[in-house]
């Protein structure tokens, strides 16, 4: 399952299930407290008939868990479904025969309590196993919603697939006729001619992106020691932008990582550092606590929240959807990437990896 299905799994899968957890939850509470209430009133009602008993037997009928008193006083707007419950008892008074006074009636709660404990086990027992089969039910019914998103995704892969293999054909015989063209003294350091290779360069830099973002292996993981690649890149870009100084300071750390991937996001982040650096500038790599740091000395960025939308772009050139696709691959690898800039001073690329 890829990270954006993995996404919608989750999602509705914590939805549904939540929603249903809530209502099982819920009718359990209703549940426990319809039938909590039941017990009082059974207790409250044993407690009237073991008073009648008292009073009909002239107070020798005895039964365990039972007690009286009799209270030689009178009460003020006497309730007849008072019941108190203590730490020890239920507490009922009832009027003694012939209206002399009331009796308090006490009756030990143990057996409540029981009873109590036994409803509690069961509204768990029973909630657990509902929650279990619904969670089961959730799980099937989020893959099930899965698959028209993914026939659908299937689909538009297989188009963007064969319309970018279709555009790699043209792309590359374009720069084979402009390499001929410059050795053609008619067509040397023609304007016109460099401004088709550079628009062609910025297609085949779109080429590759969109190629590896559309690789089902490209979420393919392997450990990799970061370094190596970060030193060779270095290289590199110094011999392809000779005017830009790039220094590396890596200390060795192994990440997992899909290699197509990171060679795309760092070739992506050091042409952006290079291309729109001062003349003459820098660009210094180094890492720290699992963290790639790319500084580079150029305009900087003024909208530094935006750069990772897609289409969104600062400079006439390019296509604004390379830092969308890094940020994309970066999604993918579970690696976090962060940006700092000021007007002129730079701009600073940060990937942390987990």
């Amino acid at each position: 399952m890829k990270t954006y299905e993995k996404k919608a799994f989750w999602k509705f899968f914590a939805i549904y299930f939540a929603s249903v957890a809530i209502l099982i939850t819920v009718s359990g509470y209703f549940y426990f407290q319809q039938q909590k209430e039941t017990f009082i009133s059974k207790e409250q009602f044993s407690m009237i008939l073991y008073a009648r008993m008292l009073k009909t037997s002239n107070f020798n009928y005895k039964r365990e868990g039972f007690t009286y008193e009799i209270l030689k006083k009178e009460i003020k707007n006497f309730n007849p479904q008072n019941l108190k419950l203590t730490e020890c008892c239920f507490e009922k008074i009832v009027p003694n025969r012939n209206n002399l006074g009331y009796l308090l009636i006490k009756k030990d709660r143990k057996e409540f309590d029981e009873n109590i404990k036994k409803l509690l086990l069961k509204i768990i027992v029973v909630e657990f196993s509902l929650l279990f089969l619904f969670g089961v039910i959730s799980f099937y019914l989020s893959k099930l919603s899965l698959k028209p998103m993914q026939e659908t995704i299937k689909r538009l892969d297989w188009f963007a697939k064969d319309l970018i293999h279709d555009l790699n054909t043209p792309v590359t015989s374009i720069l084979l006729n402009i390499k001929l063209l410059k050795k053609d003294p008619l067509c040397k350091g023609k304007k016109e001619l460099s401004r088709i290779e550079t628009s062609t360069k910025e297609i085949a830099s779109l080429y590759k992106n969109l190629n590896i973002l559309l690789e089902e292996k490209t979420f393919k993981m392997e450990k990799i020691d970061i370094c190596p690649l970060i030193k060779e890149m270095a290289e590199e870009y110094s011999l392809k932008f000779r005017n830009i100084k790039i220094s590396v300071e890596c200390k060795s750390f192994e990440v997992k990582v899909n290699s197509a991937a990171i060679k795309q996001i760092l070739h992506n982040l050091l042409t952006n550092a290079c291309k729109y650096n001062v003349e003459g500038g820098s660009v210094k790599i180094w890492t720290k606590n699992r963290t790639l740091y790319i500084k580079d000395t150029g305009k900087g960025i003024e909208n530094v929240d935006l750069i990772f939308k897609r289409y969104y772009k600062e400079q006439k050139s390019g296509s604004g959807i390379g830092l969308h696709i890094v940020k994309t691959l970066c999604d993918a690898m579970d690696i976090e990437i962060e940006a700092e800039s000021k007007k002129n001073f730079g701009t600073v690329v940060m990937l942390s990896f987990p």
